[in-house]
């Protein structure tokens, strides 16, 4: 699960996982969403598009820059006055990438966490909000800064909206300020806001941990089944569907097992009243 080919960012195992990694990007000066970034994170994302059954069941995406987790999309790209070098790529390919990193986010069977301790600007932002999960450090500051500059947060409106609501997602995006940890977990923009970086790391590498040990069908059931409620698609039946399909699979059945005698074959045991953090 390494990542010595690429330069943008890197990628080591969560602390006491297999299944889980942590991607630390690393783009200086400001972690800027420039062709490196965004060819190498599309390249490393869309491999594991090819072979889901082993990809990572949970990736944390965090920062090596204490001040910026990860900040606006390279202007050049969409400026006429200064433009990329033509070595740089061709800036619709580019834009394309963008937009297909952010629908990777939503539709890969991983679980993206995004933990956030610095600023998440921009383009930024919209890999956030287009995660599962999010988590806020102290220094943590969101923003969407486009409708100043004559565009658009084009990314994430969508997303924005789902999380805070209509209103809030329009003051947000209209008034192009910054929102704080705390205030982004008093509207529903992150799951959490921590007043410590060491208490957001464990916290979120406990978390990580947990999900990756659990069978993988039923994460990917579980995901699945929020994104479609998000799409306006989802349904009781097609949950109720899954949950029949996956009781057959033999990972479902061995984990059912251990529940059962874990429990005493359901009796008024510890295991059953702590339940479910009893579940390991």
């Amino acid at each position: 699960m390494g990542s010595a080919s690429y330069t943008s960012f890197s990628v080591q195992a969560v602390p006491n996982s297999e299944h889980a990694v942590r991607l630390t990007i690393d783009n200086p000066p400001i972690n800027l969403i420039n062709p490196t970034l965004l060819t190498e994170l599309h390249d490393y994302l869309t491999s594991l598009e090819t072979s889901p059954a082993t990809a990572p069941k949970v990736i944390v995406v965090s920062s090596a820059d204490t001040a910026v987790w990860c900040s606006h999309l390279d202007l050049r790209i969409i400026s006429a006055r200064h433009p990329l070098q033509s070595e740089d790529g061709d800036p619709g390919h580019l834009l394309h990438l963008l937009g297909d990193i952010v629908m990777v986010f939503q539709t890969l069977p991983t679980i993206f966490i995004a933990e956030v301790n610095g600023l998440a600007v921009g383009g930024g932002n919209e890999f956030a909000e287009n995660m599962d999960m999010r988590f806020a450090g102290p220094d943590a500051r969101f923003g969407a800064p486009e409708v100043a500059g004559g565009v658009v947060h084009g990314g994430a409106v969508q997303q924005l909206t789902k999380l805070v609501g209509a209103g809030r997602a329009m003051e947000m995006i209209l008034s192009a300020r910054a929102v704080t940890a705390h205030e982004a977990e008093r509207v529903g923009l992150v799951n959490k806001a921590f007043d410590d970086e060491t208490q957001l790391r464990d916290y979120v590498d406990s978390l990580a941990a947990r999900i990756a040990s659990f069978p993988r069908g039923g994460i990917e059931a579980a995901k699945k089944g929020v994104v479609e409620c998000l799409q306006g698609k989802g349904s009781m039946q097609q949950d109720l569907q899954r949950l029949g399909q996956l009781a057959h699979t033999e990972e479902a059945q061995e984990r059912i097992r251990s529940f059962i005698e874990g429990g005493d074959d359901q009796r008024r045991t510890a295991f059953e009243l702590n339940l479910p953090n009893s579940i390991l």
